[in-house]
């Protein structure tokens, strides 16, 4: 197992530059079954580890990429405010449907 593990991260680095704590971090984060929410500069190899983890996660991994400029607002990503349940009182986002 630890060897199966140690080859899924490698395969995740190869090729990029210091980004070994990054590669770490996303697949621990999909083993846990866990979000990950990357930020970064442009060209710093975000969307190609999380491409590649969707690769090693086989046919049925399922993943969505978001480019947030300083327009984005937090809706794009968490979803819209309930407005029935601001009326009482309570900061819910609708994130079903």
């Amino acid at each position: 197992l630890t060897s199966k593990i140690r080859a899924a991260v490698e395969a995740l680095e190869e090729g990029l530059v210091q980004r070994g704590t990054e590669a770490r971090i996303l697949f621990l984060a999909a083993v846990c079954a866990e979000h990950v929410l990357m930020l970064g500069p442009p060209g710093t190899a975000k969307s190609a580890l999380a491409r590649r983890l969707v690769r090693l996660g086989g046919p049925s991994a399922l993943f969505f990429e978001r480019l947030l400029t300083r327009f984005s607002v937090p809706e794009e990503i968490f979803g819209p405010l309930s407005l029935r349940e601001l009326e009482q009182d309570k900061y819910v986002r609708q994130t079903a449907g």
